[in-house]
């Protein structure tokens, strides 16, 4: 009697499911079996849906910006103030890192700092998603400057890589799974350490 036809993926559900794998166990200890297995799927039929290894942990980056990142890159968009845009960014990641069921760390950031992915498509979807915040980060930082909320002699070459260090400081931090009170006071002293021209 032939068998049943194999069952298929409902990307909605199954994305969450292949990030938090990825993200927990990162790329190099993590294989298709064990995606297909999770998903209660055959590898086949994973891969099929969403290709080889490669192909799907870039797809879990994509899903890793879109649910924690995005949210953050539009208070950058649409904040009246710099100040504003980062307390909101920040209130975006501390939310995440409060959240136990979710991994320690930022799946974007540790994956572009594990050095296992030089070239490829992995490279090259951290670097476009990395490269978009950043891009956000400095424009709102140039427009900080020109509008007075930063001193004027302030420079975005300095400026810009030290708002995106304390992202990667909270990412850090998060790994000791502190409290919501510790979160707010460390983000308070990353924002108070801006060269403001006015104290606000």
């Amino acid at each position: 009697m032939p068998g049943g036809r194999p069952r298929s993926i409902d990307l909605t559900e199954a994305m969450p499911i292949i990030l938090r794998l990825f993200w927990h166990d990162g790329y190099g200890a993590s294989t298709l079996e064990q995606v297909a297995s999770e998903l209660g799927v055959t590898k086949p039929t994973l891969c099929r849906t969403l290709g080889e290894k490669e192909a799907m942990f870039s797809a879990a980056l994509e899903e890793y910006h879109r649910v924690y990142i995005a949210p953050a890159e539009a208070h950058l968009e649409q904040a009246p103030s710099l100040r504003l845009a980062l307390e909101g960014v920040f209130d975006v990641f501390v939310e995440r890192i409060l959240d136990d069921d979710l991994p320690a760390g930022c799946f974007l950031g540790d994956s572009g700092m594990s050095g296992d992915f030089g070239s490829g498509l992995i490279a090259d979807t951290i670097g476009r998603l990395q490269g978009g915040l950043a891009a956000r980060v400095q424009q709102r930082v140039i427009a900080s400057i020109a509008e007075g909320e930063l001193l004027s002699d302030s420079s975005p070459s300095a400026v810009v890589p030290f708002i995106l260090g304390q992202f990667s400081a909270l990412s850090a931090i998060s790994r000791v799974r502190p409290d919501k009170t510790q979160l707010k006071s460390v983000v308070s002293y990353m924002i108070a350490g801006l060269p403001w021209a006015v104290m606000q």
